[in-house]
C-alpha cells in the first residue's frame, strides 16, 4: 500500500524542530561543505543583485546557511522557517558574527508568507524546503512577494530520480511515479517530499508568471555516504570535486536524472 503523502505542515515544523538539535554535526560534513561551495560558486555568485539595498528572502532557510553570508556582504535579508528550532540556531550564528541586528527573522510557512506582494528583489528557496510543504501554494506565495523584473532560485525533488531511487524497493510507487499518478517519494535522506520532473518544474513557475533562466542538477549521489558525511578531508579533493559537479550539473543528460533540481527565473 502507498504512503499519503505529508498532510500538514505541524508535521514538518516538529521534524525540522527536532533536526535543528543535530544539525550542526551535519553542517560539519563533506556534503554541508560542498553544498555551500556549490551555492555560492554555480548559483548565487551569478545572480547577486549589485544594489545591496534592495531585499532578499531565504525563505525555508534554517540555520542561515545562504543568510549568514549574504549578510556579511551586506545584503538585507530576511530569513524565514517553519520551525523555530532551526531559526534559534541561526539566531545564535548570527549574533556570534554581529549581524543579528542586520537580518530580519520570521517564523512562517512558505504557503502563507507574511509580505505584501512585489517586496523582494531576490528569493531563495533551496535545501527542499518548497518540496515539502503544497509546492503549488508555496509556488504561489514565492513569486507573489517578487518584484517584477526580481529573480528566484528553488529546488526540488527530481521525479526522474525518485524512479530509479523506489525501482528495487517498491516498483509500485516507481511506475506510479514515471507515469505521473503520484507525486511525492522519499530523497536521499529519506524524507517525503513532491517529485518534479524538469518540465513539471519548468511549467509550474511559468503558470506564476516566472520566466525559467536554467535548470541545474544536483550530483551528490555520485558520491557514497562515506564521502559525503566525512568530517575531514583534504581542499585538493574538495576543489577536484566542486569542478566537476560543476560542469555535470549544466549537463542535460545529468540534470534528467539528478537528485534535485534547481530552477532560476525572473519574474515577467
Amino acid at each position: 500500500m502507498l504512503e499519503d503523502k505529508p498532510k500538514n505542515t505541524k508535521d514538518w515544523k516538529n521534524i525540522w524542530d527536532e533536526k535543528s538539535k543535530t544539525f550542526e554535526d551535519y553542517e560539519k560534513t563533506f556534503e554541508s561543505r560542498l553544498a555551500r561551495e556549490l551555492e555560492w560558486e554555480r548559483l548565487l555568485k551569478g545572480y547577486l543583485l549589485e544594489n545591496k539595498d534592495a531585499k532578499i528572502l531565504d525563505a525555508g532557510g534554517g540555520t542561515a546557511r545562504i543568510t549568514l553570508p549574504l549578510a556579511k556582504l551586506g545584503y538585507q535579508v530576511t530569513l524565514l522557517d517553519l520551525s523555530p528550532g532551526m531559526l534559534a540556531v541561526a539566531k545564535e550564528k548570527l549574533q556570534k558574527e554581529g549581524l543579528l541586528g542586520r537580518v530580519e527573522i520570521k517564523e512562517a510557512d512558505l504557503v502563507s508568507l507574511p509580505f505584501p506582494d512585489e517586496n523582494f528583489a531576490l528569493v531563495i528557496c533551496l535545501h527542499g524546503a518548497f518540496s515539502y510543504l503544497d509546492s503549488s501554494k508555496a509556488a504561489k506565495e514565492l513569486t507573489r512577494v517578487m518584484k517584477k523584473g526580481g529573480r528566484i532560485i528553488v529546488d526540488a525533488l527530481n521525479r526522474y530520480w525518485a524512479v530509479g531511487h523506489e525501482l528495487n524497493k517498491n516498483p509500485e510507487l516507481a511506475l506510479k511515479l514515471l507515469k505521473s499518478e503520484v507525486d511525492y517519494a522519499y530523497d536521499r535522506h529519506g524524507d517525503w517530499m513532491r517529485a518534479f520532473s524538469p518540465k513539471e518544474l519548468k511549467g509550474l513557475f511559468k503558470k506564476n508568471g516566472i520566466k525559467c533562466m536554467g535548470i541545474y542538477g544536483e550530483p551528490y549521489s555520485l558520491l557514497p555516504n562515506e564521502v559525503l558525511y566525512q568530517q575531514g578531508w583534504d581542499d585538493k579533493f574538495l576543489a577536484q570535486i566542486v569542478e566537476i559537479m560543476t560542469y555535470l550539473r549544466d549537463m542535460p543528460s545529468f540534470i534528467a536524472m539528478s537528485p534535485e533540481l534547481t530552477l532560476v527565473g525572473e519574474k515577467r
